[in-house]
């Protein structure tokens, strides 16, 4: 690849932007090192600070890891809930309610936000392509198939997100399914995947979805202009859906 690249137009359209990414991430880090009093317990001070680092360049690849995996699912996931929630107007009265009960610094707290999201994200999984793993050990499945060790195993999140023998009215908008879910259920919501490569920005991608939906719905009333279609390549999203938000009464 290096020594064709400069005659693929692909490949130095790539090249060029992998290179103004990590210039945005180096100018971050150099802006972080210059404020003589930056927020304290960001994630941009979180890794400033932590010793795991061996140097800046170690540093420069996670800061580069949550530009690159984190603005534009997080981004997905929002427009889906509020997709949601725009063809659901009971769904959104009933968040303004709850979330008029609260001030703002609480409404993270919102037991009707919190099953919002994750209705939302349960339904339309941004990673919906799922996870791929080599299983470490023979694995006989409740069928009597025999996985054996060594195996690479792929399963596409919004099967698992919308397998009805888990979840009723399986491809329904039902946020109250969490207000008292069943193991099974609590054992198939993983959108972020799991084990030590799971998506190490759920964190974030929670903190931003409930923050931003959260102070949208506080504000407006949403309706669907344009439904718009599904794609998926990497991530899945909502082609050309508009929303029209009104200021709340």
């Amino acid at each position: 690849r290096k020594v064709f690249r400069p005659f693929l137009t692909e490949r130095r359209r790539a090249f060029q932007a992998s290179k103004n990414l990590n210039t945005s991430s180096r100018k971050i880090m150099d802006a972080y090192k210059r404020h003589e009093a930056p927020a304290k317990d960001t994630i941009i001070d979180r890794i400033m600070k932590s010793n795991a680092y061996k140097n800046d360049n170690e540093r420069l690849a996670d800061i580069t890891v949550f530009l690159v995996g984190g603005h534009d699912t997080t981004a997905y996931s929002l427009a889906w809930i509020l997709l949601e929630l725009a063809r659901n107007p009971m769904q959104m009265t009933k968040l303004r309610e709850s979330l008029s009960n609260v001030p703002p610094e609480d409404w993270s707290r919102s037991e009707v936000l919190r099953t919002i999201v994750k209705e939302g994200v349960r339904l339309h999984p941004v990673a919906s392509g799922g996870s791929v793993r080599t299983i470490g050990r023979d694995i006989e499945t409740k069928t009597g198939m025999l996985l054996p060790k060594g195996s690479i195993i792929f399963m596409p999140f919004i099967m698992l997100l919308r397998n009805p023998n888990i979840f009723e009215n399986e491809d329904s908008f039902q946020p109250s399914r969490w207000e008292n879910p069943t193991k099974k259920m609590t054992d198939a919501f993983v959108p972020f995947s799991l084990g030590k490569q799971n998506c190490i920005g759920q964190s974030l991608a929670n903190a931003e979805l409930h923050c931003i939906a959260a102070r949208i719905c506080a504000e407006f009333d949403l309706e669907v202009k344009e439904e718009g279609t599904v794609d998926y390549f990497l991530t899945l999203k909502p082609v050309g859906a508009r929303l029209i938000a009104r200021k709340a009464a």
